[in-house]
């Protein structure tokens, strides 16, 4: 029969009272900082007292394992061990003192590496310490103490286990919550992990405040104590310090600041107001959002696309607005009304309401650039770059030559092509590098279709999906950083999508600088007979798809030197047009199938690549699995998880049931 005693009951409380002493001393009685001693005197006689009860405990213990026998011995020896662990914990952290550092070598230590050391240490030292006490303690108040050495049968070995194994897990949890409250300390970072997730200043629109020479004011006019005013007073806070201050936060109330109200047009609640410079350089930019917190909860909800809201708003107060010019008149997916008839039936229509809006985002004034409006004579002086975008139809040589005298005038130009269209870049070619389709000595170039039976998107569900084929094959170009730093995973969509071969400079003088900023994957090939398979002729490779141009110094009419022309080149019109696309949770929105691509691309034809960079978008992803993530998800819910489930089953089951014979065995006679 067992019952506890005094001993027993003395042992345990010693073992909590070393261990809380040791903790008063690492905790209470040392600077975090400096590491030193706050009371020498005090510290040392309570790790001294802390030593002996640990000690004491552990000798007693020692001898309660040499006096006991069969499963009492077995019980005294886990208890022994723990114990030992936690000797093993006192001498971890002895060995974070100066002297235990100069026994192990280590003395020597930058203060930075010090720290590191210290606290490396310091939390395997807590942890030892947690996984010996507390399943000590649990396991001393099951064995209790024992009246005879005969009386074997009541120490109860697996229950005494069992508490052994709760408390370590208990401990284990205690040390992972230890961990993690470190972890947290030093790697300080916000994250919001709400149904309702605004959006966190991105990359982008830092570098547009930093680029600023002067400091953002920006006035908030909203209720007081109103969450949505909560949520962007902390987005333009964030912003402020990571901008070191560039970002001046104000708040308002537009009853209480009339004057201020009146001055910047404020009718309403909700108001946010970005204002730089002051008196007659003043420029300022605004934009209201709805004051009630449910609306923003929808999957639409403004506060998840609060970043880019705020991206287009400082670029308006950044610089004047800037002009692009997009030609028409030849079945452009800018200007689908030009298709001819005879076409619309054989090529999928396409709009171009994205690049609109991006245009409008960044600043510019998107104007129609047709024959009577000098695409056949002279660019126009004021525009900042020439977009082609997808013509079916091909340009008449005036217009060709017209778009190479731009170009060698240190031209922008951004062009688009349609692999099933008729439009080629003709003199383009020997100005930019590169042209559309292989090209052989004496022979017109062929032009075939980029398939990948690997990496697509399946849609269609047949053979067919195969020219719907996905890359994430970026360089590190300025037109490409978004996509090689956020969709450099999830990847881009190539759909009907040709090739770029390089082509021979015909300019005299310094060559261009040609660089390949997408290429399909590895697995692809170009499809020229349409048979959706790849033919002994029909090689595996990467294939390029879009190219950037930069051309060499040129000189103005005044004799100064200025920047080259600057293109871009795509073998894919649908990187620019617009496609419907679903979320995760159902929401439908039009993107395009260069997700970021339109925007960079703009921005490094502008002279702006400095701030290009990712804008933060807290809309729901688009679902995109390729035939291989579905493949693999099908196995793994149908068979992997199920057998992984059988396995654990019978695992942990058949222990259990060998356990249960044993006791039924010996409880027969």
């Amino acid at each position: 029969m067992a019952m506890i005693r005094a001993p027993r009951l003395i042992s345990r409380i010693g073992l909590i009272v070393a261990f809380l002493l040791f903790v008063l001393a690492q905790r209470f009685l040392r600077d975090p900082v400096s590491g030193q001693a706050l009371f020498p005197v005090v510290r040392q006689l309570t790790i001294a007292i802390a030593l002996f009860l640990l000690v004491g405990g552990t000798v007693l213990q020692a001898l309660r394992w040499v006096q006991s026998k069969h499963n009492g011995r077995k019980a005294e020896g886990a208890l022994l061990l723990c114990y030992g662990a936690l000797i093993l914990a006192g001498v971890v952290y002895f060995l974070t003192t100066k002297t235990g550092m100069g026994w192990i070598g280590l003395d020597d230590l930058s203060p930075k590496g010090a720290r590191k050391y210290d606290v490396a240490m310091s939390v395997l030292a807590g942890i030892l310490a947690a996984c010996a006490v507390i399943p000590a303690v649990l396991m001393e108040a099951t064995i209790g103490e024992w009246t005879t050495d005969a009386d074997d049968d009541a120490v109860e070995l697996r229950r005494t286990r069992e508490m052994g194994m709760a408390g370590l897990s208990i401990a284990l949890a205690l040390a992972f919550l230890m961990v993690t409250c470190n972890v947290a300390r030093d790697k300080n970072i916000r994250k919001d992990v709400s149904y309702l997730k605004t959006s966190q200043p991105g990359p982008s629109t830092r570098k547009i405040v930093e680029a600023m020479n002067e400091p953002v004011r920006v006035l908030l006019f909203f209720p007081e104590l109103n969450e949505v005013g909560g949520e962007v007073k902390g987005y333009f806070d964030e912003l402020a310090r990571l901008t070191k201050g560039k970002v001046v936060v104000e708040e308002h109330d537009r009853l209480l600041s009339v004057t201020l109200a009146k001055k910047y047009q404020v009718s309403k609640d909700g108001t946010v107001v970005l204002v730089r410079g002051a008196d007659a350089k003043e420029k300022h930019g605004k934009f209201e959002l709805d004051t009630d917190i449910e609306k923003h909860r929808k999957r639409d909800g403004k506060l998840r696309v609060l970043d880019q809201t705020v991206n287009t708003e400082l670029m308006k107060i950044m610089r004047e607005k800037r002009k692009a010019y997009l030609t028409v008149g030849h079945g452009e997916i800018n200007d689908p009304d030009s298709m001819p008839p005879h076409l619309r039936g054989q090529l999928p229509d396409a709009r171009t309401q994205v690049i609109k809006n991006i245009l409008t985002q960044l600043n510019y004034e998107s104007k129609n650039l047709g024959t009577m409006d000098g695409l056949a004579s002279k660019i126009p002086d004021d525009a900042t770059f020439v977009m082609v975008l997808g013509p079916k139809q091909a340009f008449d040589p005036a217009e060709l030559d017209t778009l190479a005298a731009y170009v060698d005038g240190g031209g922008k130009l951004l062009v688009a092509m349609d692999p099933q269209g008729d439009f080629r870049l003709g003199p383009l070619e020997g100005r930019l590098g590169v042209g559309l389709g292989e090209l052989r000595p004496g022979e017109d170039a062929r032009i075939g279709i980029v398939t990948d039976d690997k990496n697509f998107l399946p849609q269609r569900r047949n053979e067919s999906d195969r020219q719907l084929a996905l890359t994430n094959q970026f360089s590190s170009h300025a037109s490409t950083t978004s996509l090689s730093r956020g969709d450099a995973r999830n990847g881009i969509l190539l759909e009907t999508a040709g090739i770029l071969t390089d082509r021979e400079f015909t300019v005299p003088g310094a060559k261009p600088t040609r660089t390949y900023v997408i290429r399909t994957m590895g697995e692809a090939w170009v499809d020229y007979d349409g048979d959706f398979k790849a033919g002994p002729a029909e090689k595996r490779d990467r294939y390029n798809v879009g190219a950037a141009i930069e051309g060499p110094k040129v000189k103005a009419p005044d004799g100064t030197e200025t920047d080259g022309f600057r293109a871009m080149v795509f073998s894919d019109q649908d990187l620019f047009a617009d496609h419907m696309v679903q979320s995760r949770t159902g929401q439908i929105f039009v993107e395009t199938n260069g997700r970021s691509l339109p925007v960079d691309a703009i921005r490094w034809l502008g002279g702006e690549e400095r701030i290009s960079d990712i804008v933060n978008d807290e809309r729901d992803p688009e679902i995109k699995q390729t035939k291989r993530e579905q493949a693999a998800w099908f196995t793994a819910t149908t068979i992997v998880a199920p057998l992984a489930l059988f396995g654990i089953g019978m695992l942990f089951g058949r222990p259990r049931r060998k356990r249960h014979v044993a006791v039924k065995k010996e409880a027969a006679p």
